[in-house]
This record gives structure tokens, C-alpha cells and sequence, in this order.
């Protein structure tokens, strides 16, 4: 047997995805290709790896490629290498955009705000993100403005299916009402008059479809409604984190080998999220059967209105996560009255994958504070450890105890902090009461304690589905669940 035929019949598998490169492995040896993995260029050098011909190195990388499948958030973050660390950002980003493949669009997030200052390098996080997603072959599309009003919504839309569209607004302050209700309600419908034909008409604009909204701003002013239903997010604008953009800048711009294999790795990358995304069919559903564990550890504890909206985000992060790995997670198919439904099963390994990041991102990641803001999370947190025992402050209380003006606390920061979830406020008092909100992220669960049940219930979860007719499936990537919110 000649040497590509022993090659062939040899095991050679994808190990992965590393911040440097592809690790391959043959014969219990590891080859990392730091390049566009689905180059020619990729074939000629692990070819040379390996002493074989380039198109035999094809034929065992592509069918590595095929058989291989992410395991595990880092993975997936991974094939963004053009944005220096931002972990935590990226990972929900992810999830949050993988969300859009659930059937119902009430169970999706809305969208991802990222709130940073000047410079902090909000667009460029952006555009690296829906990089992959720009020329997809399923209709879907990224609509990048830079600015954006009502009217102007009105009549670029009309008569368009927005479903799954993403539309990327820079440096906004809001959306503008137009959106917000094409957003939540999937529908926009205008009635209004224009001239025509020097004749006023009345006419009518319709957009059918919720879209996904993603916004860059340094000072976001818009409805909080809107933050609750979306990622929001701040960039890392530490002076460690710096230091670390400084460096991967500098490494690019000294080395021109370096820097050009980077630009040739974040390509492949670039494909490779690209597939992932399109072998994962659209209008699936969801059922998450041990979320009533974690329900039943937060009972336990006093809550407020704010974990009623970390928990619909929980829940579409767990959703996204089962959705994104599908490959590992039981599914079910079921046909009725002509129309195909897929169901993923999500087990505790989204729990660890996302409970890690929505316990730490939520407070620490997504919403750093400024200085002013932490002064007044500091000033409620000592009044409720105080000893009269209430717990909460007024506006002239914390102009007293933080030295701000109660116009600013009332007009700007409290706001700011009542939308990203910090704060409560109750404007049915006199004067106002403002507390410090009780969020999921400030609960530990324990997941190994969890397993058990959680394994219990999933299997309930499945026998109870096959019995009302579903059948288990091993791959969805082929299946073409039909478009409609599930029953």
C-alpha cells in the first residue's frame, strides 16, 4: 500500500479552532495551519505537513471540515480573531444572533446595543461581527445606516420582508418609533399622504417581519423598553485592555508576514462561521426542560421586577446556545397539517455555557459604569445596609450623599442605570423611591447539584414530545422547517 493510501485510510480529524490557528491531528500528532484554512494555500502546506499531494491533503482536510463542529462558546469565538479579546462581547453576541433561528420571534432577543465612547472601537466590533453574515445565499441581509429617521424607515422599507433582516444603525442616540414597533410587533403599517402626479393621495407603506437591530451609540437616550429585549453591551475601555489593542496593532504593523497571515486566517474564519450559520435551518423550536430548577432556586430568595427581564434573556441565551450546537443536542422532527417542525432539547451544557456570562456580563461586562454611576450604586448600596432598614433613597438624598445635582440624577443617571437594570424606581411615591435592583447575576447556581434532576427531565421532556407524535432526528442541517410562529 503506497503512502496516500495509507494516509487516506489514516485517522486525521479537526481538533479545533485556537486564537492561532487550525489544530489538526494525525496519528496522535497535532498540525496547526495558521492560514485561510479553505485556501489552496491551506492544501499546499499540509501537504508539505504531511508529505502527501495537495489534492489528497484536500480531500482529508475538507472531510475533517464537514465532520467538525464547534463544542463550545470559545470555539466559536474564536473564528473572530480580528477582535483582540472582548470575550465575553463576542460570546453573547453570538448567542444573541443565533437566537434569530428560533421559529417564534417573541422567544428572540431584539437586538445588541453597544454603548462605548468615542474611539473605543464600537464599529469596528460591529463590522467584524456581521462580517460573515453580509453574503448569505438565504435572502438575509445586513442594512448598515448611519443615520436614521422615522419617514425616512417609512418609505426605504415599504413593501420589504424584514424577517431575520439586520439592520445596523452607527453612532444613533435611538430608534426611531417606526423601528420599535417593527422590532416587537413585526409589522409596520403607515397610512399617510403624498403627492402624486401633483395630486395628495392617501397611501399606505407596509413592512412585514421582525428584524434584528444592531446599534452603536455613546450615549444611548432611547426607550428602555428596548434595552430590556436587547444585549446591551460596553466595550472593554480599561487601560490593560489598551495596552492589549496597542500590542495587536503593533504586531500587525512590524511584522508583515504576521499580519498578513492574520488577514488570511480571519478570511477562513470568516467562510467557516458563515457554513455554520447556514447549515443551521431557520423556524426552529426550543424547549429548555430544567428551567424550572433554576426557577426554583431564585424563588428562594427575594426578587423584583428586574429578574422578569433577565429571565426572558436567560431564556433566549439557552434557546441560541441549543440552537448554535445543535449537533450534540437531542432532536425531534414532527409533520403536521403540512408543515415541518424541528425541536432541539436544551440540556445543562448551555446552562454552563451561559450562566457563566450572565452572571459575570450582565453587571460587569455589558454595563460598565462610570464614575458617577458607581458613586450612586455605592451611596443606594450603603442605604440599604443602613440601619433603618429601608433600603431605598430619594433624588435629594443622593444629590446629598453622591455631591451630583438631583437634576442630572433625575434626568440622565438614574434613567441610564433604570434601563440597564441597576436601579428601581418608584414614581408613584413622593417623593420618589430609588433602590438598588436584585438581578439574577447576583445568584451562584450550582449546576453539578442540578444534573440529576435536569438529566431526569430532559428524558421525560423527550418521551412526553414522542408520544405526541414527534419523531428523534440526528441531523437538521438538510431540513427545511416551514416559516410560522409554533402552535
Amino acid at each position: 500500500m503506497g503512502k496516500s493510501s495509507l494516509l487516506e485510510s489514516s485517522p486525521f480529524s479537526l481538533i479545533g479552532i485556537e486564537p492561532d490557528g487550525w489544530v489538526f491531528e494525525y496519528n496522535g500528532t497535532p498540525i496547526k495551519l495558521f492560514c485561510d484554512i479553505r485556501s489552496g494555500d491551506a492544501n499546499i502546506e499540509l501537504a508539505g505537513r504531511l508529505g502527501i499531494s495537495p489534492g489528497i491533503a484536500w480531500k482529508l482536510k475538507e472531510e475533517a471540515l464537514k465532520a467538525w463542529w464547534p463544542k463550545s462558546l470559545r470555539e466559536v469565538r474564536n473564528l473572530f480573531p480580528m477582535i483582540e479579546r472582548e470575550d465575553e462581547n463576542v460570546m453573547l453576541a453570538i448567542l444573541a444572533l443565533f437566537s434569530l433561528k428560533l421559529r417564534n420571534a417573541e422567544e428572540r432577543v431584539m437586538g445588541i446595543i453597544i454603548e462605548s465612547g468615542n474611539s473605543a472601537g464600537k464599529s469596528y466590533f460591529a463590522k467584524n461581527l456581521l462580517k460573515p453574515l453580509r453574503e448569505l445565499d438565504n435572502g438575509q441581509k445586513v442594512i448598515e445606516l448611519t443615520r436614521l429617521t422615522g419617514p425616512y424607515l417609512e418609505r426605504k422599507l415599504k413593501n420589504q420582508n424584514l424577517e431575520r433582516k439586520i439592520i445596523y444603525l452607527q453612532e444613533t442616540k435611538d430608534a426611531p418609533m417606526q423601528l420599535h414597533i417593527a422590532l416587537s410587533e413585526g409589522k409596520l403599517k403607515v397610512g399617510l399622504v403624498e403627492r402624486i402626479q401633483g395630486e395628495f393621495k392617501p397611501v399606505e407603506i407596509e413592512a412585514e417581519g421582525h428584524p434584528f437591530l444592531l446599534a452603536t451609540t455613546v450615549n444611548w437616550q432611547g426607550s428602555p423598553d428596548l434595552i430590556h429585549r436587547c444585549i446591551y453591551m460596553n466595550l472593554d475601555e480599561s487601560e490593560e485592555q489598551t495596552r492589549r489593542i496597542m500590542h495587536f496593532i503593533t504586531k500587525q504593523e512590524s511584522d508583515p508576514i504576521y499580519k498578513e497571515r492574520l488577514r488570511r486566517f480571519s478570511e477562513g474564519c470568516v467562510k467557516i462561521f458563515r457554513e455554520l450559520w447556514e447549515r443551521t435551518p431557520d423556524n426552529v423550536e426550543v424547549v429548555v426542560p430544567y428551567l424550572g430548577l433554576i426557577e426554583r432556586e431564585l424563588i428562594k430568595r427575594p426578587l423584583d421586577v428586574k429578574i422578569r427581564r433577565d429571565w426572558n434573556k436567560l431564556a433566549a441565551l439557552l434557546k441560541g446556545s441549543a440552537i448554535l450546537f445543535h449537533k450534540y443536542r437531542p432532536k425531534l422532527k414532527k409533520e403536521e397539517e403540512g408543515i415541518t417542525r424541528i425541536m432541539i432539547v436544551s440540556t445543562l451544557d448551555d446552562l454552563k455555557e451561559v450562566l457563566p456570562l450572565f452572571e459575570k456580563g450582565f453587571r460587569q461586562t455589558l454595563t460598565n459604569l462610570s464614575e458617577k454611576e458607581e458613586r450612586v450604586l455605592k451611596a443606594l448600596e450603603e442605604f440599604e445596609n443602613n440601619n433603618d432598614g429601608l433600603g431605598y433613597a430619594t433624588y435629594r438624598e443622593l444629590a446629598l450623599r453622591t455631591r451630583i445635582p438631583s437634576s442630572t440624577l433625575r434626568h440622565s443617571i438614574i434613567p441610564r442605570l433604570e434601563a440597564k437594570g441597576y436601579v428601581i424606581v418608584d414614581d408613584e411615591s413622593r417623593p420618589h423611591k430609588i433602590e438598588r435592583a436584585k438581578g439574577l447575576e447576583r445568584f451562584g447556581i450550582n449546576i453539578k447539584d442540578l444534573e440529576k434532576e435536569a438529566k431526569a427531565l430532559i428524558e421525560a421532556c423527550i418521551m412526553e414530545l414522542e408520544l405526541e407524535g414527534w419523531e428523534r432526528i440526528e441531523d437538521i442541517s438538510d431540513l427545511k422547517p416551514s416559516e410560522g410562529e409554533a402552535a
